[in-house]
């Protein structure tokens, strides 16, 4: 399916986006019914409205806890927060967390890339919608765009550290679980539009209903459309842009990225149907499409930058997902109730998907437009959870879980893939020789593969109420995945000592891994200087972290310090880590080559090692809410080709908001994101712009009627051109 594209107005210009938006909650009763709605909110005094409280989390031990109780370090962002911070995507609520740090239009394919303490990879991120995983299921890193909505969220619970003892591979930053509200018994819903700077536009609209005798079947649904430009390039980075003009301008057919191109389209639909407490269906689906040219790919010559992916219309990248889960609870007497959860995974890379870059023949420089690139996934699980009160204080958590996985990675099919044909036979070969001028050393390369394997994994974690004051939490997790012949074991521990009613005191240690992604295992490609082939002898990655936090409450303050050491082993190096380990062997391509490319795959090697802090609070005055944190991390790795540093992330994080509330219905949020200048990263024609990157938001929020809000967010209202990436 290919995304729509929306018609675009006028244009306007700089990175400054300054947001008029008008919303309309369209319900007979809908203070009743949409607990984030603004007659929600106005139910409350200001006093209740600012009042911290500990949360409950389902996410750390699926199943509900104080945060304080969880078995690892938990920040929640509640509805209230939603609402008054403007929050509208989730990498923009990740962005003022701590130990996070967030580089947005990083590269098409990944949207915001977003570091959890040190180690980069949105494929490193578990992202869960109620519980449900929505991850592509080829475990390629997750998309963070404009295409993921929290406006109907009733929280968002951050799980920091490794979460592989419940959640299997590739939970070694975070674990990400969006809760949405729960309908109570009156029909409501809510509609909402804006519109900004840089052609930006948003519409939404969300219902909610309960029905039967009971008013026990409970139905929510909303839906999230995002249509704008991402900033101006040209006119925002002029001397960064230079460099793609000077592109443009010698290039065959010339001109064509005098403007670019930089459309940003996004949708996002769920709904939710649950049966009493025992029965629930969930349909999640999110569709995007925009510019292929992120990055800032290139290579220098001469001492100049010069540019590899450029903006031009054709460069589109466009996929979707959609994930379907089934879910039954049964009890079991009275202390035990037992889970069955069936869940389908979807995930396509738009078949028109595709890379513009330049090729030099001689001396002209011509468009290559045939770089189109298609992948599809699909993924079916099933899993059995018994959770299970042995004692008053022991209780007892255990399941196993199987799933069946069919893939076809992103793969190149020149001229563009027919997804209804057999796309592997479309995809043809690439050809090289691995000796010079010899037709007999022809050797050739699938470019479109397809792997389906299995997975198999059982777990058991018991939690110890030791005395009235500590509290243990012990598990494990032993996974089988039929591509690899490593058994990962993936324990955790948990001690949690209540100092007093108001601190608690947490040690964690926990083990993960990171299979590797079919993607990584059979990226086959020529980039003219690298042919890149399959080894489906990846085996995974693992991770180790000890932590510990220290967290204080009362009623109008929180305050937390988090102190971890972690390690990473058997590090996946993709194709074009250019490490030495990675090249196999000289080849050419074409039986008259004289120039010789590196054969290269994808291999495991190297370490990492991360040791950091982060201290994190938020505290209410009267009116006033405000919330601060600091983070500090120190991060290297040990690979073939040498030891490297941070990647590309800041030392220093700083973040700082304030919420007034002038009166009971104007509201008012500042907040500051300030940053160390990020490490290892090639500043080419940006030079000092890189260099201690701030950013000042400012959102505002008048509760017009009990049905009318407006609100405008303003985004980086000092302008400051710092560039992340």
């Amino acid at each position: 399916m290919k995304p729509a594209r929306s018609l675009r107005g006028g244009k306007w210009t700089g990175m400054l986006c300054a947001v008029l938006l008008f919303v309309w909650i369209t319900s007979s009763s809908a203070e009743k019914t949409n607990a984030a709605t603004t007659a929600e909110l106005k139910k409350l005094s200001l006093e209740e409205l600012m009042n911290i409280e500990v949360p409950t989390v389902t996410a750390a031990s699926k199943q509900e806890e104080k945060a304080t109780a969880s078995p690892a370090t938990v920040i929640v962002i509640d509805k209230k927060d939603i609402k008054l911070r403007g929050y509208r995507f989730l990498h923009e609520v990740l962005r003022d967390l701590p130990g996070m740090e967030t580089a947005p239009m990083f590269f098409s394919e990944v949207g915001t890339q977003v570091a959890v303490r040190g180690v980069v990879g949105n494929n490193k991120i578990i992202v869960l919608f109620n519980g449900m995983r929505v991850n592509p299921p080829g475990g390629e890193n997750f998309p963070f765009r404009n295409d993921f909505s929290i406006r109907d969220a009733e929280q968002i619970e951050v799980i920091y550290g490794a979460g592989s003892t419940l959640y299997g591979a590739d939970a070694i930053s975070a674990v990400i679980n969006i809760k949405t509200r729960k309908p109570t018994e009156t029909t409501g819903g809510a509609l909402g539009a804006d519109g900004g700077l840089n052609d930006e536009r948003d519409v939404w609209a969300s219902f909610s209903d309960c029905f039967g005798v009971a008013k026990n079947i409970r139905f929510l649904g909303y839906l999230s459309y995002h249509d704008s430009d991402m900033m101006h390039t040209d006119k925002d980075y002029p001397t960064y842009w230079s460099a793609y003009r000077n592109v443009a301008v010698t290039a065959n057919p010339m001109g064509l990225e005098q403007t670019p191109s930089r459309e940003d389209f996004g949708l996002n639909i769920f709904a939710r149907l649950e049966v009493g407490d025992w029965a629930s269906l969930q349909v999640w689906q999110r569709q995007s499409e925009r510019s292929s040219s992120e990055g800032g790919y290139g290579y220098v010559q001469n001492g100049k930058f010069v540019p590899v992916l450029n903006y031009l219309p054709e460069a589109r990248w466009g996929d979707m997902s959609t994930v379907a889960e089934g879910k039954i609870t049964l009890p079991i007497g009275d202390s035990a109730k037992l889970d069955s959860t069936l869940t389908y995974n979807r995930y396509e890379i738009d078949p028109s998907t595709r890379y513009v870059w330049t090729s030099i023949s001689g001396s002209s420089t011509n468009w290559y437009f045939d770089d189109y690139k298609y992948g599809i996934g699909q993924g079916l699980t099933i899993e059995e959870a018994l959770h299970w009160d042995l004692t008053p204080k022991i209780n007892l958590l255990a399941g196993f879980s199987a799933g069946m996985y069919d893939i076809i990675p992103k793969s190149t099919v020149s001229g563009g893939a027919d997804s209804d044909g057999d796309v592997i036979s479309q995809g043809g070969y690439w050809e090289y020789y691995t000796t010079m001028g010899d037709t007999n050393s022809i050797h050739r390369i699938p470019r479109v593969v397809r792997v389906c394997y299995q997975t198999y994994a059982g777990y058991l974690e018991f939690g110890w109420q030791i005395v009235d004051k500590l509290r243990l939490i012990a598990g494990t997790r032993v996974t089988k995945d039929t591509r690899f012949d490593v058994l990962p074991i993936t324990p955790r521990a948990a001690l949690i000592y209540d100092v007093t009613p108001e601190l608690t005191a947490k040690y964690i240690f926990t083990k993960a891994f990171v299979a590797p992604a079919p993607y990584f295992a059979n990226a086959t490609y020529d980039n003219g200087t690298v042919l890149a082939t399959s080894n489906p002898n990846l085996s995974p990655e693992t991770a180790m972290t000890h932590e510990l936090n220290l967290t204080y409450n009362r009623k109008n303050i929180m305050l937390g310090i988090s102190g971890y050491y972690g390690t990473q082993d058997n590090l996946i190096l993709i194709s074009d880590a250019d490490s030495p380990a990675n090249k196999i062997a000289p080849v050419w391509v074409g039986p008259t080559a004289s120039d010789p490319r590196d054969l290269a795959h994808s291999v495991n090697g190297g370490s990492s090692e991360r040791i950091g802090v982060d201290l994190y609070g938020r505290a209410t005055f009267g009116p006033v809410s405000t919330w601060a944190s600091y983070s500090y991390v120190d991060f290297h790795e040990e690979l073939p080709s040498g030891t490297i540093g941070l990647q590309g992330i800041s030392r220093h994080n700083g973040r700082l908001g304030v919420t007034w509330a002038i009166t009971s219905q104007l509201f008012i949020t500042p907040s500051l994101v300030a940053r160390s200048t990020p490490k290892n990263v090639f500043a080419g024609n940006l030079g000092n712009e890189l260099e201690n990157p701030v950013e000042m938001n400012l959102y505002l929020l008048w509760n017009v009627t009990k049905h009318v809000d407006l609100f405008a967010d303003l985004r980086n209202v000092t302008d400051n051109r710092n560039a992340l990436v």
